[in-house]
């Protein structure tokens, strides 16, 4: 398989709404965004499935900041066998966006579902906090 223009183009999407669901602390609407059988990995711990990850991404966005605005800068798109691998940063900012709480280098491996593209894996490795 090869990644088309839109494969590609959902694939951002995909990232990008992810993003939106942690700014907005949804974590029924994140999770929704992963496969069933979803991993994630990082700084805070893990997390295996779409129910672990629910409970696991409530308690880190809970020790946040009120307001805190996530975001993916740079992401690249590269073919992994069936799916896209997907290296980006995460960039952390606080809720008036006069300073950065911090930043990490995320790796998504993304997978085509008949629900259209989702996150089978992400890794998280924190790269400094302010």
């Amino acid at each position: 398989m090869t990644l088309t223009a839109e494969d590609r183009l959902e694939i951002l999407e995909l990232v990008t709404r992810a993003d939106n669901a942690a700014t907005a602390r949804d974590p029924g609407g994140y999770t929704l965004l992963f496969t069933e059988d979803a991993i994630m990995t990082g700084g805070m711990g893990s997390a295996h499935g779409r129910q672990e990850l629910r409970e696991t991404v409530a308690a880190v966005w809970a020790a946040e900041p009120s307001g805190a605005l996530h975001l993916t800068l740079n992401a690249t798109i590269q073919q992994d066998g069936p799916g896209a691998l997907v290296t980006s940063v995460m960039l952390m900012l606080a809720a008036d966006s006069t300073r950065i709480l911090g930043w990490a280098n995320v790796r998504q491996l993304t997978r085509r579902t008949p629900d259209g593209w989702r996150i089978a894996s992400r890794e998280i490795q924190p790269a400094r906090t302010p």
